[in-house]
């Protein structure tokens, strides 16, 4: 059975104040003072967590419980083929057993028979294919959101950083004071999403 992902690519950039940045940075032999410069000013650095974002923004659920009714319907129909096919199978099978059919029929038969077996598998492959395809535009789009959203927030907020904290990230420890996950999802969450809203608008059902 096809399964979802879900590893949804969050685009989580490091972003710095132009009074960070190389333009303003000391002679090489200064190094000593800018790290201590640094240390005494202090980084706005705050995080999200990647994992509550895409299991808490509604809207992208909803996608995902869409694309898993497809798939599930598409399958239904594919397995109701092919046992449907099995059977017809079998009563050929019978025949022939009992002397019913001649050996060109019998060759027609598993000709016409073939055929079908691969229109059923041809019919799979496009259908698993259209969700794929959309789960990953709606992968690309929700990483888009998010972008926007924290390049406002980084404006807004002054923040140095934003980091991604999660499984397999860079950050192990931090302190939820530092946590804006809620505040990226309240501006999800905040109104009807016309990104999400057009991935859905333009989906077509699988092919069964």
């Amino acid at each position: 059975m096809f399964k979802f992902s879900y590893s949804l690519v969050f685009i989580l950039t490091a972003f710095l104040l132009s009074g960070c940045n190389g333009n303003n940075a000391p002679a090489s032999g200064s190094s000593d003072n800018t790290a201590q410069s640094s240390v005494a000013q202090g980084l706005n650095i705050v995080h999200v967590k990647s994992d509550s974002l895409r299991t808490g923004y509604l809207a992208l659920a909803r996608e995902f419980d869409r694309l898993e009714e497809n798939l599930a319907k598409a399958q239904e129909n594919l397995t109701a083929d092919g046992n449907a096919l099995q059977r017809e199978v079998a009563t050929l099978q019978n025949k022939a057993q009992q002397g019913l059919l001649s050996p060109n029929q019998i060759q027609a038969e598993q000709q016409r028979v073939a055929r079908k077996e691969q229109e059923i598998l041809q019919r799979r492959e496009i259908a698993l294919g259209s969700i794929q395809k959309e789960e990953l535009e709606l992968q690309t789009k929700f990483s888009e959101k998010v972008q926007e959203i924290l390049q406002a927030l980084k404006e807004e907020k002054g923040y140095d950083y934003i980091l991604n904290q999660g499984p397999g990230t860079g950050v192990l420890i931090s302190d939820d004071s530092h946590d804006i996950t809620q505040l990226v999802l309240d501006r999800l969450n905040a109104a009807p999403d016309p990104v999400m809203d057009e991935a859905s608008s333009d989906d077509e059902e699988p092919e069964e």
